[in-house]
């Protein structure tokens, strides 16, 4: 670990030594004065000859190395904005150009002209999903968007991939979510998408990002307002699926002087079903099949979700920014299932039916504080600070009853109580550099993670309650985290390039307190890592670009799968953590080629070494005389190689059709031993298609859909291909101010999972499907000074806007 940090320090010292070169900087902002981060800057010839490509930062900033001294033209876009054309002569060379870009929605006579985002935008580092332009988002989870996001599958127990490969690290408004698998799920689905405002795909992450999440970044940035003034909107959606839904969001902000003030609120009510139907088939010692288990199951959940999100911004000075920002979620799921079990020959006949009743209850809670802080220096370096405290409160029930079909048969019952806690402080700073011809940033990161985990367990035999002592629990973790990075960035003439290394070092320790059946058992564990990564492009011709790009990445073990208590599915299936658990590796590397912001192909490579899987193992509890129960739980197997190639096209048809499609090709090669040595090999296509069509007179419609083949993630589960079709139409109403929408989602009921996993003693194929088709009517309504401004009626821009295109 020394020589890490002395090798870091040095890293530190040695990256701000460079020499100054001639530069062109560009800072691009709003007609509000807000930095326009994203934005497409074309340098050219005074011929039109187009020189370089450039995309503003999250300051808005773009840089241009030059060869020559010479006048040049530049063009700067932005999506929602009027582009706009300046000349920039040798005079100005080696200085710093400020170009205001007005809005692109603008009333003229009676007719409204609304510029549109585009529902995928891709970027050198990532892609970038704008929520809000998929007209059958409306009235969606943040979870409905991520399925039919490029890349991105969802798998039955909440597990989130990105092209084909596990483990993705989800953020919200750059926060990790601290949560996965099921209960990740649970929180996202709870979460209305009228709140966001983009979800950013980030395949291979750099230095300033966390080294966590072996497939890349899900980052979700809410909505945040920054025109001035009193400005808002309000959604109201209702759906009707098997049962009726409702989302809901509130966006207000008022902005005036040094001051800004917001507050989002979002709910999503309403219930979901899921109808999942397993028949697992045992196998004697050759192979033939001795029993049959059939577990159809039919759940119904009662969901109430509410999110907030307020803050203030204060503007110190020109340089100086201080905010405070408060978050919270808090949800009630309340599941009742129904299940009738099956024994029966190889030959379907029927030998004893077992009935199950169960509920189980969640009570989500979570709150979060940030404090933060921004300052620019007069050399233009920046640093910014970061501090937040979130705590989650989660309280959980289950109860459980079964019985023989058999008259006088009698009811076993058991039920838990699972409530837990999470604290987590975090605290990072990032400085960042700018010389003429380089950027370097650099900056340092520590977290703390405490959660104290309690499960106890009661069974009834029919006569009385007693403690289930050998499977109660009261689990404590601790884990800390403390990072650094370093990273420098620069171009020169065709050349554009990144390169960065981070530092974590991570330590745990876990205890799960005894009682008079189990005993104690403690465990802890240290270990530090180096994660370099990279970046280079080569702007070929004004058509052509080539990038390649590499970074390691860590996954460590959630400490829910880390916690060796048990959950009930059903009597003869449980889940289960692993305490033993080690980080898994990956070694990720990819080459892609642009042409013309039209096409763009690539292929990939990834390593993961020590690779955690879902895996099925035979109960070893001595009540499993039968070895008839199945115990789900996860562990480190063995290795994952993923080989990839994208395509990507983002074509416009007509002036009013746009088409967005993408396909991923992923082969890949699983190998680990659970009881014994096994070795999955599967090559699998996801294809995704988004059309935008723009009609006159505020109309607008969107067609979208996705197809998955058949695919694999774990060492010992397999999928059957599944996809979805959607579409949509909406009508801007009350002079632009408000947008009606009506989509249908799943509407050939197809994104459903069925599979098949195998297991020691057994295999089982599986059908789930739940309450996927629904069709969902939304009214969103915008208002403040800023809508005022938009409806103002001219014969052309304003004289603002026409001084803004004029870059003056």
């Amino acid at each position: 670990m020394k020589q890490a940090l002395v090798f870091i320090f040095t890293l530190f010292i040695t990256t701000g030594l460079f020499a100054q070169a001639k530069t062109i900087r560009i800072t691009v902002i709003s007609e509000a004065r807000q930095p326009l981060p994203g934005a497409s800057l074309q340098l050219m010839g005074t011929d039109s000859t187009l020189i370089k490509v450039q995309v503003s930062d999250k300051d808005g900033i773009a840089e241009f190395t030059t060869a020559s001294a010479k006048d040049y033209l530049l063009q700067v876009s932005h999506t929602g904005y009027q582009s706009v054309f300046t000349q920039i002569n040798q005079a100005q060379q080696n200085g710093e150009r400020t170009v205001i870009l007005p809005q692109a929605s603008s009333v003229l006579g009676n007719v409204t002209v609304t510029s549109k985002k585009p529902f995928i935008q891709f970027a050198p580092d990532k892609t970038v999903v704008n929520v809000e332009a998929g007209i059958t988002n409306a009235g969606a989870s943040i979870m409905d968007v991520l399925e039919k996001s490029p890349g991105v599958t969802v798998g039955r127990d909440g597990t989130i991939s990105m092209k084909g490969k596990p483990q993705v690290m989800v953020m919200i408004d750059g926060k990790q979510t601290q949560l996965n698998g099921a209960e990740l799920q649970a929180y996202l689905t709870g979460i209305s998408a009228s709140l966001v405002d983009v979800i950013e795909l980030i395949d291979n992450p750099g230095a300033r990002y966390d080294a966590a999440g072996n497939a890349g970044i899900i980052n979700i940035k809410t909505k945040k307002l920054k025109q001035k003034g009193f400005n808002g909107s309000v959604s109201i959606g209702l759906g009707q699926g098997f049962y009726f839904k409702s989302n809901n969001s509130l966006n207000l902000n008022y902005r005036n002087g040094k001051v800004n003030v917001f507050v989002n609120y979002g709910n999503r009510l309403g219930r979901e079903m899921m109808d999942m139907y397993t028949l697992r088939k045992y196998f004697d010692l050759n192979g033939n099949d001795s029993l049959l288990l059939r577990q159809p199951n039919f759940s119904k959940t009662q969901i109430a979700a509410h999110n907030i999100k307020a803050g203030l911004d204060f503007f110190a000075g020109n340089n100086t920014t201080l905010g405070l920002v408060f978050t919270g979620s808090y949800a009630d799921r309340a599941t009742k299932s129904y299940s009738t079990i099956d024994w029966m020959s190889p030959a379907y006949i029927i030998d004893s039916t077992i009935n199950t009743w169960g509920t189980r209850n969640i009570n989500f809670g979570r709150s979060g504080f940030n404090v933060n802080g921004k300052h620019t220096f007069p050399d233009k370096s920046e640093l910014s600070a970061d501090v937040d405290y979130i705590r989650f409160n989660i309280e959980g029930d289950q109860f459980f009853e079964t019985q023989l079909s058999t008259p006088g048969s009698t009811i076993q019952a058991t039920r838990g109580n699972i409530p837990s806690t999470l604290d987590i402080f975090t605290a990072k700073m990032d400085y960042t550099r700018r010389f003429n011809k380089y950027v370097w940033e650099a900056g340092l990161k520590t977290a703390s993670t405490n959660t104290d985990n309690l499960a106890e367990y009661f069974f009834n035999d029919g006569t009385a309650w007693f403690d289930d002592l050998s499977r109660s629990n009261h689990f404590l973790y601790d884990e800390k985290i403390h990072s650094v990075y370093s990273s420098l960035s620069g171009d020169h003439t065709k050349w554009q390039w990144q390169a960065g290394l981070r530092y974590e070092n991570t330590s745990y320790k876990a205890n799960q307190l005894g009682n008079t059946v189990v005993k104690d058992s403690s465990f802890r564990k240290n270990y530090g890592s180096l994660f370099p990564s990279a970046f280079l492009t080569y702007q070929a011709d004004s058509s052509n670009s080539f990038t390649f790009r590499f970074g390691r990445r860590i996954d460590r073990p959630q400490f829910q799968n880390l916690n060796p208590f048990i959950i009930t599915i059903n009597k003869y299936t449980f889940e289960s953590g692993n305490p033993f658990i080690q980080p898994q590796y990956t070694w990720n590397f990819e080459l892609v080629h642009n042409f013309r912001q039209l096409l763009s192909t690539g292929i990939s490579y990834s390593f993961l070494k020590d690779y955690f899987s879902q895996i099925f193992i035979i109960d070893s509890n001595s009540s499993n005389v039968n070895k008839n129960v199945i115990l789900y739980t996860r562990g480190n197997v063995g290795s994952f190689k993923s080989f990839g190639a994208t395509v990507t096209l983002q074509w416009p048809v007509t002036k009013w059709w746009s088409l967005t499609g993408v396909a991923v090709f992923t082969h890949k090669i699983i190998e680990g031993v659970v009881w014994k040595p096994i070795r999955a090999e599967v090559s699998q296509l996801n294809v995704s298609l988004n059309n935008q069509f723009q009609f006159k007179k505020g109309w607008a419609a969107e067609l979208s859909g996705y197809y998955q083949t058949n695919s694999q993630i774990d060492l010992q589960e397999s999928l059957t291909p599944q996809g979805e079709f959607g579409f949509g139409v909406s009508k801007q109403v009350m002079k632009g101010r408000g947008t009606v929408r009506f989509n249908i989602r799943d509407i050939l009921y197809t994104q459903n999972y069925s599979g098949y996993s195998n297991f020691q003693n057994s295999d089982e194929p599986f059908e789930v499907k739940w309450d996927s088709r629904v069709a969902r009517i939304s009214f969103t309504w915008r208002f403040g000074k800023a809508m005022k401004a938009i409806r103002r009626s001219a014969g052309g821009a304003t004289e603002e806007a026409e001084r803004a295109g004029n870059g003056n």
